[in-house]
């Protein structure tokens, strides 16, 4: 049965990127809810092909590689350019989500701030919850600022009242879509948002799971899932794989992603109190995932941007210190660090800036100046020595 506003109709999802992981997961999700679905994309091609069809479909797949077809059939789209027409989307509004990148929230800002100063005027009652479904941490914070930018002078306007701005975190893989119709998509699906940072009641909506610490639930989603699936792409370079599904059926790769996520696991629990075996069940889903080859997903695409990755709070140093804080072992955490710098791909900037300094400075300015690493850290040693050896032997 379908989802009901109050008044008896369906509640109204009105959602900024109309592209693969915005219609893969997000509104897939809402449509089975029972939600109406307002598309908003800056791709004119993009949006003559939704508008003529009336419908796409999204095949979900688990690991085993069965899978099932959802038509999504109810919902209307928008050109960026149509600004008064996303403004009154944002007035019927019972949630606005994006799915833009995170480099494309500047671009939303000034549609959104439009859409809040009309809401105000015509539903000044009403409160609405924006959330930034995007890949980085606080992202729905970082909407709120750029939007207030464009609604200096907007008279009477509480925003802390009016619109709720929860972060979130969310995790599917939805390939780039070779036809947009048809969307590939796993079914696995994880959504959560700040259940303190929304105006209201939470939405009751399919998929989307408020919880009381976002925090925790983004750090074990970034200490396991994330650190897991960069590690398996590391090794599969190293061993000249093209894809990660490789690398997670190589049986040597698997044991030391596994190994790896089992200290930043054991971090997470520590630090956030989950279970031991709530932190086991999330490892295990990742390496049942990590050899489904559904999805062609290539070891370059992955290992990319190795400045960004071994940043003090990111996937392979962030658990890494958390292991240091509560006394636990982070061998194959380090071990990690260490390929990172030995890894190279033509034609990343980050990469070439990487080998730039390691010839400049040696190692140690990287875990210096990129990792935060200084000297006399405890881990500084190791992945010093460690750079000397592969780990495990390597089939160039």
């Amino acid at each position: 049965m379908a989802a009901e506003t109050q008044a008896g109709q369906r509640p109204k999802l009105l959602l900024f990127g109309a592209g693969s992981t915005g219609r893969g997961q997000v509104a897939q999700l809402v449509y089975e809810g029972g939600w109406d679905i307002t598309l908003v994309d800056r791709k004119p091609d993009l949006i003559d092909r939704l508008r003529q069809a009336g419908c796409y479909t999204v095949r979900l797949f688990q690991p085993d590689g069965s899978s099932r077809d959802v038509v999504v059939d109810r919902y209307r789209v928008y050109h960026t350019s149509e600004v008064e027409a996303i403004a009154d989307a944002v007035v019927a509004a019972d949630l606005v989500v994006t799915s833009v990148i995170a480099t494309n929230l500047k671009d939303v800002a000034p549609l959104l701030a439009l859409g809040i100063r009309r809401r105000a005027e015509r539903r000044p009652h009403d409160p609405l919850n924006v959330i930034a479904a995007e890949n980085m941490e606080r992202s729905s914070t970082v909407l709120r600022s750029l939007t207030l930018e464009h609604l200096a002078g907007a008279g009477a306007i509480d925003l802390d009242r009016l619109i709720g701005f929860p972060d979130s975190m969310i995790a599917r893989v939805v390939p780039v879509a070779e036809d947009p119709l048809l969307l590939l998509a796993e079914e696995y699906s994880e959504w959560t948002a700040d259940a303190k940072a929304f105006i209201g009641r939470p939405p009751e909506l399919m998929g989307l799971e408020p919880v009381p610490n976002q925090e925790a639930r983004l750090r074990r989603k970034l200490f396991i899932h994330n650190t897991g699936h960069y590690c398996c792409a590391l090794w599969a370079l190293a061993r000249g794989y093209r894809y990660v599904h490789e690398g997670g059926r190589d049986p040597e790769i698997l044991a030391e992603v596994s190994a790896t996520i089992a200290e930043s696991g054991a971090a997470i629990s520590a630090e956030y109190g989950f279970s031991l075996e709530d932190i086991a069940a999330y490892r295990q889903n990742l390496l049942d995932r990590l050899a489904c080859d559904v999805f062609v997903d290539s070891v370059t695409r992955v290992c990319r941007e190795p400045l960004r990755k071994l940043g003090e709070h990111e996937r392979l140093v962030g658990p890494l210190n958390l292991c240091i804080k509560h006394g636990l072992p982070y061998e194959h955490l380090a071990r990690s660090i260490a390929l990172v710098m030995r890894t190279d791909l033509f034609g990343d900037e980050q990469y070439r800036q990487m080998h730039a300094m390691l010839a400049a400075g040696g190692p140690e300015r990287i875990l210096t100046d990129v990792c935060h690493l200084g000297p006399g850290h405890p881990a500084r040693t190791f992945i010093l020595k460690e750079l000397d050896s592969p780990g495990f032997p390597c089939r160039q």
